[in-house]
């Protein structure tokens, strides 16, 4: 995975004081050149207050008078910039690749570098079965400190939002837009109690864009790099929520869907995550914190009749090796084993066409349950 000081963009670019930086990023978003690939290659060369300077006065000191507006109703508000690379950006997010070189954060700040984030998301035309099935998701999850992550939108994301609040559970709204304020306006109050329990907005917007078409799927990848999970509960196909699912499995996040037998048609994305690989099965609520390892099952793991294994020509050792609930990384079966990686590699395979195990995204693998 990308880590931030392997990226061409900060060479020459993030650097010298905090507060001049953001005034000049703010300057340049203000400057029509700033958003091109050659403009943001120079920026790269010489810097980005070398790159303003070479603008005539009569353009850079109105772009810099907007800017300082900018930043003075951002203060005004509460609202502070994270700069990738420095103190308090967070850590998962700025191991993107594609990271937001500012993410605008207004309410505890804190919350983005909490124990256990999960992103959950959905429809916006969720089922009544959709929103039981968030209910049940929360309860499903351990007493232990975690904090859900969603975008503030109609349907399945405000029903986690609220469910987080009613539990007492941190929550992160990733917003499509400006911080200056929420969409739709029918979350407007929802959004102030976010801020009222101690959680936070967070956005890449600077105050007053507004949201777009395509401001909501670059959210997306907000909401994935923020998380070490994401669980898509109601997903029809095509959808948003998609489109999350595939970008944390880019960014080598887990990805969960809840069964499809949960809302049949109203299912049809999680079923396709699933047949795709893209996403695990959670087959109940419990089994997100299961196989997070965030929770002991109260009933252990059945146990391998190696006997009955060697006898149906599986591999005793690899299936011993497996969990049948909580998917384990390659690197664990080949500790496990004390095996040479690459014949692991070739017994789990011939495993898994037999049938007695089954591949996960991220290269995890569990045992198939017979």
């Amino acid at each position: 995975m990308t880590q931030v000081g392997e990226r061409d963009p900060l060479i020459g670019f993030i650097e010298g004081d905090a507060e001049q930086w953001l005034l000049d990023w703010l300057t340049a978003k203000q400057l029509p050149k700033f958003n091109g690939r050659g403009a943001l290659r120079a920026v790269r060369e010489v810097g980005l207050s070398n790159w303003l300077s070479g603008f005539a006065p009569n353009m850079l000191m109105p772009a810099r008078d907007r800017a300082c507006r900018e930043r003075d109703a951002m203060a005004e508000q509460g609202v502070v910039a994270l700069i990738l690379g420095r103190r308090g950006y967070p850590h998962l997010l700025g191991q993107l690749p594609d990271a937001p070189w500012v993410l605008f954060v207004k309410g505890n700040v804190d919350a983005l570098s909490m124990r256990r984030p999960v992103g959950v998301v959905g429809t916006r035309k969720a089922s009544s079965v959709g929103h039981a099935a968030v209910e049940a998701l929360f309860e499903g999850m351990p007493d232990a400190p975690w904090v859900m992550v969603s975008g503030m939108a109609d349907g399945i994301d405000a029903t986690a939002h609220r469910m987080a609040l009613d539990r007492g559970v941190p929550t992160v709204a990733c917003l499509a837009h400006g911080l200056h304020a929420v969409h739709p306006r029918t979350n407007v109050r929802l959004a102030e109690r976010v801020l009222d329990a101690g959680g936070s907005w967070v956005s890449e917007y600077r105050w007053g864009m507004p949201a777009s078409k395509y401001t909501f799927p670059a959210r997306n990848r907000i909401i994935a790099g923020l998380v070490e999970a994401v669980v898509v509960v109601e997903s029809g196909d095509p959808g948003g929520s998609l489109i999350t699912a595939r970008l944390a499995q880019d960014y080598d996040r887990r990805v969960f869907a809840l069964s499809p037998t949960w809302c049949a048609d109203a299912m049809k994305g999680n079923a396709r995550l699933i047949r795709d690989q893209v996403a695990e099965l959670l087959h109940a609520p419990e089994d997100l914190p299961l196989a997070m390892g965030w929770l002991k099952r109260r009933d252990p793991a059945p146990e391998l009749d190696v006997a009955d294994a060697s006898n149906a020509q599986g591999d005793p050792a690899i299936l011993s090796a497996l969990d049948p609930y909580i998917s384990r990384p390659f690197e664990e079966v080949v500790e496990r084993l004390a095996g040479e990686p690459n014949g692991v590699r070739k017994r789990l395979l011939e495993a898994e066409l037999d049938g007695w195990v089954r591949c996960w995204p991220g290269d995890r693998f569990t045992r198939t349950v017979r």
